[in-house]
């Protein structure tokens, strides 16, 4: 099979992949955001989780440096993804590395384990990444026009779809260690125990209650080297 049309049958499982998740985004922006903004949001940012968890805090009127901050400590793990894409990208240059780095997903990232050395060039990762992308983009629209013919009392319920996705980035994770369960559970009961002290702004307490709950997984990790 020619490498190109692999690239591209890959791009395609992974934005079929997508699919119900960006739906379910543009149903979910639709109460928080206009068309073009969930647009926008979809074709700038480009993550599942941290967008969803900015139309959380959207709805919690936290501000927007609070947002920023948060979507970044959710997105920080892409630094890690894309060093290693960035070795595969070795022979190629900066710009390129720089511009494929912009498009790397935990969905993209996970297959590029798996890709061939001889698929291992920008034109390839190119065409996996970008096709991926567009699906994103495509059905966030999709998803919001979707909530235009949306009684109000399925758009709201909708917001479900917030907790099923970080569920299902969870339990992978969970089932490989206890230990990533104990940190996700120690995030949730600090961020109640925040959010009910009040002079803590909601947008501030789910970024002290991630930051915390992160440097409490790291402590185990180190732990569990020196077993």
């Amino acid at each position: 099979m020619n490498t190109y049309r692999k690239s591209l049958l890959d791009g395609l499982t992974i934005g079929l992949g997508y699919l119900p998740v960006a739906v379910a985004f543009g149903i979910t922006a639709k109460p928080l955001l206009t068309a073009f903004e969930t647009f926008l949001m979809s074709f700038m940012v480009f993550g599942g989780a941290s967008q969803f968890l900015a139309l959380q805090m959207l709805s919690a009127s936290s501000s927007a440096t609070a947002i920023i901050i948060a979507v970044f400590v959710l997105n920080s793990r892409h630094f890690v993804m894309s060093f290693k894409i960035n070795y595969d990208l070795k022979n190629e240059s900066l710009l390129k590395k720089l511009f494929i780095s912009s498009y790397v997903t935990d969905e993209s990232f996970a297959l590029s384990a798996n890709v061939e050395e001889e698929r291992k060039n920008f034109i390839n990762y190119f065409i996996i990444f970008i096709t991926a992308y567009i699906f994103w983009v495509v059905f966030s629209v999709v998803g919001y026009m979707a909530g235009e013919i949306m009684s109000e009392e399925w758009v709201t319920a909708s917001g479900i779809a917030l907790y099923a996705l970080f569920i299902a980035l969870l339990v992978p994770a969970i089932r490989t260690h206890y230990k990533y369960l104990i940190v996700a559970v120690l995030g949730m009961i600090l961020h109640f125990l925040f959010i009910e002290i009040n002079f803590i702004p909601s947008g501030l307490a789910i970024i002290l209650a991630m930051v915390l709950a992160a440097m409490f997984g790291l402590v185990l990790e180190k732990r569990g080297d020196k077993v």
